[in-house]
């Protein structure tokens, strides 16, 4: 089988959830270890500012990022859309910056696959990529996500959901599964379920 190259952009940004970014990271870097060549994911972090800028998570570990969104140029297999959260006085609700919305809006057209995790699904409906889908996000802000945006169909039981190019996935741990089915999709779920005996977790877990 001929060796397949994946060019993949991790977004990152100020208090983003750590495991949102690390999770899906060591998903493909497994997938190519365990390909036998087969797979070839290229992860890179973007994030506003310039490459190599140090980024704070919301775990207070600081990601740095390989290059800025203004420099994410020509073709992108898949964008991974983390999510964040900042307080409000009625509690804590998902970061939703427009500069952020702009660049994946723009980014979008030469994205073959674009998936979020975590509340990053209400920067995806922000940017107006879940119009007429079916979509996730935590359970905390489901609510939040159908009611700002009713074109969405929001389903707050589920692991994570498929709807075209678009894919979405529920709470923080979800971002493993999700990222498993992008490699099952590329790669077949024999690789995917070597990727899950390394990581020692369950392949497909259920919703709800």
């Amino acid at each position: 089988m001929p060796e397949i190259n994946h060019r993949v952009v991790i977004a990152v940004f100020p208090d983003v959830d750590l495991l949102d970014v690390t999770g899906p990271a060591e998903v493909f870097t497994l997938a190519n270890r365990e390909g036998g060549g087969r797979a070839r994911y290229r992860v890179r972090l973007a994030g506003p500012g310039p490459a190599g800028e140090a980024v704070a998570t919301s775990a207070g570990v600081r990601l740095v990022t390989d290059a800025g969104f203004a420099d994410v140029d020509g073709a992108v297999d898949t964008l991974i859309v983390p999510g964040a959260l900042e307080p409000y006085a009625d509690g804590l609700r998902p970061r939703v910056d427009p500069y952020i919305v702009d660049w994946i809006r723009d980014l979008a057209p030469r994205t073959r696959r674009i998936a979020s995790v975590c509340v990053g699904a209400h920067l995806l409906a922000a940017a107006g990529l879940l119009d007429g889908r079916t979509a996730t996000t935590h359970w905390s802000t489901a609510g939040l996500l159908a009611a700002e945006h009713p074109r969405v169909t929001v389903d707050p039981d589920t692991i994570f959901v498929r709807s075209g190019k678009v894919w979405t996935g529920a709470g923080i741990s979800a971002c493993i599964d999700l990222a498993l089915a992008l490699v099952a999709e590329d790669h077949g779920e024999e690789l995917a379920l070597a990727v899950a005996r390394h990581l020692v977790v369950y392949l497909k877990r259920q919703g709800g």
